[in-house]
């Protein structure tokens, strides 16, 4: 009887020295600070669901009035930031992803222009999973602060964006 305790007591000992070894070859994600998951580059595809979405979402009246009509590139280089925010799962986009899409809708801001009015005013408002880099691209997507300054663009401030 004694045998088989001390046997029991040994097999539980060394599952446990298992579960440990397991656990130390394998360590849990850290916590903390989650990073933005770098995407691969976009898709023909993708670009087009995003500029077919602007064209027919329910805010597609607002968008052509208040953001494409105009002639601010702020409001412009945010939208798909926004559509990819609303209806895609907050997919990160590229510089050149942007301009992608707004040649698609017939405002077309070249790259550079694009790259330098995030650098210089627009960085606040997006999130990045990394920092830029000359000759790489860099992956942003809409941070809390930037939905509510895109939302202030397209329906005017506070009183109307209650409205919707």
């Amino acid at each position: 009887m004694e045998i088989e305790k001390e046997i029991n007591q040994i097999k539980k000992e060394l599952d446990n020295h298992d579960k440990r070894i397991s656990e130390l070859e394998n360590p849990p994600p850290k916590k903390g600070k989650e990073k933005i998951p770098l995407s691969e580059p976009l898709s023909e595809d993708f670009i087009m669901d995003i500029v077919n979405k602007i064209k027919n979402c329910k805010e597609s009246d607002k968008i052509e009035s208040r953001v494409l009509n105009k002639s601010k590139e702020e409001g412009r280089i945010l939208l798909p930031y926004y559509i990819s925010y609303k209806y895609f799962s907050n997919r990160c986009l590229t510089t050149v992803d942007i301009e992608k899409i707004t040649g698609e809708l017939g405002v077309k801001i070249k790259e550079s222009n694009v790259s330098n009015k995030i650098k210089e005013s627009l960085v606040k408002y997006l999130d990045s999973a990394s920092r830029r880099k000359k000759g790489k691209p860099t992956f942003y997507k809409l941070n809390r602060k930037g939905i509510k300054h895109f939302e202030e663009i397209l329906y005017g401030k506070k009183g109307e964006i209650e409205k919707k």
